[in-house]
């Protein structure tokens, strides 16, 4: 027992000096395997539509169709679980490893109730299906495709339970290692069951989705043994005494994770209903726009691993009362993901037409592409700091100031001047696609200021009541 106790306070501290190059490592090593994790994901998506691509054009639009059912759902599911990361993150902060485990249980128990509910939100899926305006045969394998998604749906919320509690004890590398391979077998999965090999039928879009529900078994099986097996998670004794459902504790992650799941919605939803908007210009614009979107998407990975790290470092320091030390971390990190964003801004400028070639044979369609990227590398700027300062602010459980903030950036002022730019002529000639993406520039730069504002309010705030705060006798 004094073993194991050892181990987790030497786990929970940080006994490097507290200095730019230190603090970058740190949150290096914290953001990388997240990094890499969530662009394993994005792979694992990326194959079901080349699969399903190969298959047929029907077979391509019902995984499309269907597969955006499934995002709009599990990011709700993953924004209400991202609440239990700075709760288990304050915990462990302050040594209180008996509430790491208590939460973690409360974590489960919650999962329970949000599995049902996205298995109900499925099948609402697959009758909005119904009613879109698309031909019978689409609708067949949408609906086929949505289907063994309600057995992935049953065990998600629990996968992301696990998840969260790893995260918020600042241990991102089994989450890197278990989407790696989830990533991989989903590959192997995809060939065997689509295209039917190895004794198996060809399912076509109906087998990738049993490649996901055999991938999300995996991944579930992989976090529960993990939590039992590691040093330290078998230090924490999760499964030991295990709780009751206490609704105070459950609450308390609604109320961080549905602010959390309402902003991560309000932002998708806009950059989600550009291609919507622009589907009148033209085949060639759609695509050119797809190309330098998909590429910026797979950069987007770096702002959000690293606004991970600092929810889980931010909330550490809360909860060993060191708010000098978050603020740091914070002015750190901004520092190191903006370095970053101009890296990968230099590399979308400098390899555009390479991109935008390997994309698409259409000239018309490379010539838009190559000069969206210049838009792409201003976005990815701008882009990475709103980010940051919201994983920042999450780390400091505030989280409805920045929802609002949120929708009144992207909502009521970009929206309004994107659709303006693109399709009127109220400020001159519409510039189409290129007059979505200023507004997309416009909608991250002033969530970015509102945010950074807010947390420059947040982290002083913490500072003044800290120092005002009688010492302990």
């Amino acid at each position: 027992m004094r073993q194991q106790k050892i181990v987790l306070i030497m786990l929970s501290k940080n006994t490097q000096k507290p200095n730019f190059a230190n603090s970058a490592l740190l949150l290096w090593r914290l953001a990388g395997p997240l990094i890499l994790g969530q662009i394993a994901v994005v792979g694992m998506t990326v194959t079901d539509i080349y699969v399903a691509g190969q298959v047929g054009a029907d077979t391509l639009a019902a995984v499309q169709l269907g597969g955006t059912m499934w995002a709009m759902i599990n990011l709700a599911v993953i924004g209400i679980m991202i609440g239990n990361s700075p709760i288990i993150g304050n915990y462990w902060g302050a040594g209180e490893f008996h509430l790491v485990r208590f939460q973690f249980q409360q974590s489960l128990w919650l999962a329970l109730p949000m599995a049902i509910l996205v298995n109900c939100a499925i099948l609402i899926g697959i009758f909005i299906l119904g009613e879109l305006d698309i031909t019978a045969e689409v609708y067949d394998i949408s609906r086929r495709y949505l289907m063994p998604f309600l057995i992935t749906g049953l065990m998600f919320p629990a996968f992301f339970a696990f998840r969260s509690t790893f995260e918020g004890i600042g241990d991102t590398r089994p989450v890197m290692v278990f989407n790696a391979a989830a990533f991989l077998l989903n590959i192997v999965l995809d060939y065997v069951l689509v295209f039917g090999h190895f004794g198996f039928p060809a399912m076509g879009g109906e087998g990738a989705a049993w490649a996901t529900a055999t991938v999300m078994t995996f991944l579930l099986l992989c976090m529960a043994i993990y939590a039992q097996r590691s040093r330290t998670m078998r230090a924490l004794k999760l499964y030991h005494q295990f709780a009751r459902a206490n609704i105070a504790a459950i609450t308390n992650i609604l109320r961080l994770g549905i602010p959390i799941a309402l902003n991560i919605s309000a932002e998708m939803c806009f950059f989600a209903i550009i291609p919507l908007l622009i589907a009148h210009l033209g085949a060639n614009v759609v695509g050119a726009h797809a190309i330098a979107i998909n590429i910026d998407s797979l950069a987007f990975m770096v702002p959000l691993g690293m606004a991970q790290a600092l929810t889980i470092k931010v909330a550490h320091a809360e909860g060993s009362n060191d708010p000098k030390l978050a603020r740091q971390i914070c002015l750190v990190g901004f520092k190191l993901v903006f370095i970053l964003a101009l890296v990968m801004a230099a590399i979308k400028i400098a390899f555009r037409s390479d991109f935008a070639t390997a994309f698409s044979a259409d000239p018309s369609v490379q010539a838009i592409a190559i000069n969206l990227f210049f838009f792409a590398a201003v976005l990815g700027c701008v882009d990475c700091l709103q980010m940051c300062a919201s994983g920042a602010l999450r780390g400091y459980k505030d989280v409805r100031l920045p929802l609002v903030i949120q929708v009144i950036a992207f909502w009521g002022i970009a929206f309004p001047i994107a659709y303006s730019l693109a399709l009127t002529d109220f400020w001159g000639e519409p510039l189409g696609v290129y007059g979505f993406w200023a507004g997309m520039i416009i909608g991250a730069l002033c969530a970015g200021i509102g945010l950074l504002s807010r947390w420059n309010i947040v982290s002083r705030k913490r500072i003044s009541e800290a120092a005002d705060s009688p010492l302990p006798t």
